[in-house]
């Protein structure tokens, strides 16, 4: 008789962690009668995995299925639940809802949670009841790894972007005018809760053209790899635009939210890459091309200090008391308390208040957590799965509600 009850239950709440973090839990079975095993365990695994099908011809002009599938693990390890009698072959489960501890130490070098219905870097851990010539009975739990991303350590890429660009337009080798615009960028670097301010401003010089609208979005590129072989995904995150009507001279600033998502680095996986991009359109009336810029940008775990000290001199009017470009000069440092939580360093600038993120679900979920090899009776794997990201709140009224 299957148990009533058997869950994998985190000590730490919404079961988010970093490399390197003791992960701790209980297992949780309640059973009705007592049960013969011979073995009462408890596995983790951590492994990045893509498939993907693709139709091609095949021979005499048929079409055929190719299937592409790649996997990379991290760490695959088992421990005991309860020590078996000296000299027995098997435990004795007894009856009634009973509890049992379990600590394992993670990796260190390891990439963060990512879903997608193509891919996955994914982190489970399963408990199962050996039982000797009957199915096994098993549960299953996915928790989330958030591998550190500080935007300060590569602070030299996170450059503020100021582009000008023309464009003209010719019917019939005739002249129908130009289009110039300018879009500005504080910055390329930047963490889920921040809103990115791009400033678009642009000139129409022509009678026959006008601009209908300006829209800026957050695209996210996964790229997948197997076998030789990529495919790309582009996912739309956030997008904005301008609703008023536009005169032939405007300067706009369109605010685009970054949502929970995993940080651009996903090293060491090789087989799923991971980019953030920045596009902003400029669209003209009639059977005129638009203007189209993408700029590349970095989201992180960890705020840029420079970024955030600027925003809030922004609003507040006030300057730092301390150059914030100083290398010496650490505003936050990484607490093992709390995946990406901040703490104020020795040297903050007077009235720094940075709080804590809160942890919450991206927008790619997992339909279930069933390995291809799972039987049916496993006990959590059919429930969905989303990984939760660091999210800071910086009380930007503009920022969508989550």
């Amino acid at each position: 008789m299957s148990p009533r009850e058997f869950v994998i239950s985190f000590d730490k709440p919404g079961a988010t962690y970093v490399p390197g973090e003791d992960m701790t839990g209980t297992v949780i079975i309640d059973l009705e009668e007592t049960k013969n095993c011979r073995d009462f365990r408890i596995g983790f695994k951590g492994e990045a995995y893509v498939h993907w099908t693709e139709s091609q011809k095949g021979l005499h002009g048929k079409n055929a299925t190719k299937t592409y599938t790649e996997k990379e693990t991290y760490f695959g390890f088992q421990q005991s639940l309860i020590l078996k009698p000296p000299g027995a072959e098997g435990l004795e489960l007894p009856a009634g809802r009973n509890e049992y501890h379990f600590t394992y130490r993670l990796p260190t070098n390891i990439p963060s949670s990512f879903e997608h219905s193509v891919g996955h870097i994914r982190y489970t851990a399963r408990a199962i009841v050996d039982i000797p010539w009957r199915l096994d009975w098993s549960a299953k739990s996915a928790f989330t790894i958030i591998a550190p991303f500080d935007l300060n350590t590569v602070a030299h890429q996170c450059i503020p972007i100021d582009d000008e660009n023309i464009k003209k337009y010719c019917c019939c080798c005739i002249n129908k005018g130009s289009l110039s615009t300018r879009v500005k960028i504080p910055c390329t670097g930047y963490v889920p809760g921040q809103t990115v301010d791009v400033d678009v401003s642009f000139y129409v010089n022509s009678s026959n053209i006008r601009a209908t609208r300006v829209s800026a979005k957050l695209e996210e590129v996964i790229t997948f790899h197997a076998e030789g072989e990529k495919k790309i995904d582009k996912i739309t995150l956030q997008k904005v635009r301008t609703s008023e009507p536009l005169g032939n001279k405007e300067q706009i600033r369109l605010k685009v939210y970054v949502p929970p998502v995993p940080p651009s680095n996903l090293l060491p996986c090789q087989i799923i890459q991971l980019e953030y991009h920045i596009i902003v359109n400029v669209h003209v009336n009639g059977v005129y091309s638009k203007i189209s810029k993408t700029y590349p940008v970095l989201i992180g775990t960890i705020p840029l200090h420079s970024l955030m000290w600027s925003q809030r001199s922004d609003d507040r009017g006030i300057q730092p008391t301390a150059p914030v470009d100083s290398p010496d000069n650490k505003l936050l440092s990484y607490s093992n308390d709390l995946p990406g939580q901040l703490q104020p360093g020795p040297s903050q600038p007077i009235g720094w208040i940075t709080p804590p993120p809160s942890y919450e679900e991206c927008l790619q979920v997992a339909n279930n957590i069933k390995d291809t090899n799972d039987s049916g009776n496993v006990f959590g794997a059919d429930q969905p799965f989303a990984p939760r990201y660091p999210v800071f709140n910086f009380d930007d009224p503009s920022a969508p509600k989550q």
